[in-house]
């Protein structure tokens, strides 16, 4: 029996099989973080054939050095090489961003042909407003120290830095400006998900997001018992479900609804 890895900042990328083989699903992770926020659910999809790739975005997964030497440029210019990769091998590709690996997704929706976006966690509106300051801060202050956690728990399956660098908040803030603006271009379907112990990201921003996108076929979730980290939380296997659900169902809302078939659900 395969050993399972749960816990690796390393990238991944596994050939599906059968007649989902030809379904890629790109995974994009979050801000600090690395593919490791995926691996659970990959393993799940994984068993339903189709072929997975995680990426681990520049100056992400090794240090915060690294990371402060990097901006939302290289990150998306990494997402649209590996996406025109997988794209190549595979008949659709759907996209799935946790956080800012989401508003990655959404930019990455209106620039390419996505078969479907899966929107976990990605922030709109943040619930603090300290991040506004990284403009000037970032001059006098090279990083900020994240609070250090009291119990180890799955979540720090995420392999998240425990320290920011502040110019990269600078840009994380420019990337989130821009795709606000182009969400009314997404058209793909959309499967938006948001927990509502969220501390970073207000659970306002998916309703946001639900609301400017122009996807025809819409699914919007709410996790009670879920915080920003909603993969690895309490209610991941209901995430799981309801991901995989909507992706069985993407075959037939990419080509066959009309206007009038625009689902929003709200659970």
């Amino acid at each position: 029996m395969e050993q399972r890895v749960y816990k690796s900042t390393e990238p991944f990328f596994w050939t599906g099989s059968g007649k989902n083989q030809e379904t890629g699903i790109l995974m994009i992770h979050g801000f600090t973080g690395s593919p490791s926020e995926f691996r659970r659910i990959a393993y799940e999809l994984r068993e339903d054939g189709y072929t997975i790739q995680a990426i681990r975005l520049p100056g992400h997964g090794t240090s915060p050095k690294d990371m402060k030497r990097t901006g939302w440029t290289d990150w998306y210019g990494h997402v649209l090489e590996s996406f025109d990769g997988l794209a190549a091998t595979c008949k659709n590709v759907i996209v799935m961003g946790h956080s800012m690996g989401g508003l990655l997704a959404l930019k990455l929706a209106v620039e390419r042909r996505t078969a479907g976006i899966i929107s976990l966690a990605t922030p709109i509106y943040l619930t603090s407003r300290k991040s506004a300051l990284a403009v000037l801060v970032q001059y006098f202050k090279p990083y900020i120290a994240k609070k250090p956690k009291q119990v180890s728990t799955l979540l720090d399956e995420s392999c998240a830095y425990t320290k920011t660098p502040i110019r990269c908040v600078v840009s994380l803030r420019k990337l989130l400006k821009q795709v606000r603006g182009l969400l009314p271009q997404v058209q793909a379907p959309i499967w938006i998900g948001q927990g509502k112990k969220d501390g970073v990201v207000h659970p306002r921003s998916a309703d946001f997001i639900q609301e400017r996108t122009c996807s025809q076929v819409k699914q919007l979730h709410y996790y009670e018992e879920s915080s920003h980290g909603m993969l690895l939380d309490k209610e991941r296997e209901r995430v799981y479900a309801d991901i995989s659900g909507f992706i069985l169902s993407l075959e037939v809302a990419y080509y066959g609804v009309k206007e009038s078939d625009t689902v929003i659900e709200k659970a």
